[in-house]
């Protein structure tokens, strides 16, 4: 359950963090792609080094929650905001 609160908030932080919601807020277009990359090369090392530590430290269900909350997140982020424009029409 730790494993996939520590997830979310990550998600959550690198999101607003990208957005500029977290930090400076990006004005320019490369500014804005550079934050997003970023944003990015956290997540995926976020990923990869929980998925190393809970293999290597033998703990498989928390290596499923870590896996699991990692990609669906962004997944059901990407969900719900779909769904919330089609309300808006």
């Amino acid at each position: 359950m730790i494993v996939v609160l520590g997830d979310l908030l990550a998600c959550a932080v690198l999101l607003l963090a990208s957005i500029g919601g977290i930090g400076p807020e990006p004005t320019t277009r490369a500014e804005e792609t550079a934050a997003w990359q970023s944003a990015g090369k956290l997540y995926f090392g976020w990923l990869v080094a929980g998925a190393t530590s809970f293999a290597v430290l033998r703990m498989p269900m928390a290596l499923i929650a870590h896996l699991t909350t990692m990609l669906l997140s962004p997944v059901a982020l990407f969900v719900l905001l779909l769904s919330k424009a089609a309300w808006s029409w």
